[in-house]
C-alpha cells in the first residue's frame, strides 16, 4: 500500500508491505515518535490505532514545546 504524506511542506509517498496501516506506522516510518509528531488525516488529529488508506490526506506536524 502507498500513502501519500505531507511532512515539512514536501509531499512523499511512502510503501507498506500490508493492508492495514495506523498513523502509528506513518510515524515510524518516517523515524518518528508519537511523543515528538502526531499525524492529521483530512485535517483532523488522528490516534496512533487509525487506519489510513491511499484516499486520505495525511500530514505529519512536529509537536512543538517550549517553556
Amino acid at each position: 500500500m502507498e500513502i501519500k504524506v505531507k511532512y515539512r511542506g514536501k509531499e512523499q509517498i511512502l510503501k507498506f508491505d500490508k493492508e492495514r496501516v495506523t498513523a502509528l506506522d506513518i510515524l515510524k516510518a518516517l523515524n518518528l515518535s508519537p511523543e515528538h509528531a502526531f499525524v492529521a488525516k483530512n485535517g483532523e488529529l488522528a490516534s496512533e490505532d487509525e487506519e489510513v488508506s491511499p484516499q486520505d490526506q495525511i500530514k505529519v506536524i512536529n509537536a512543538i514545546s517550549g517553556g
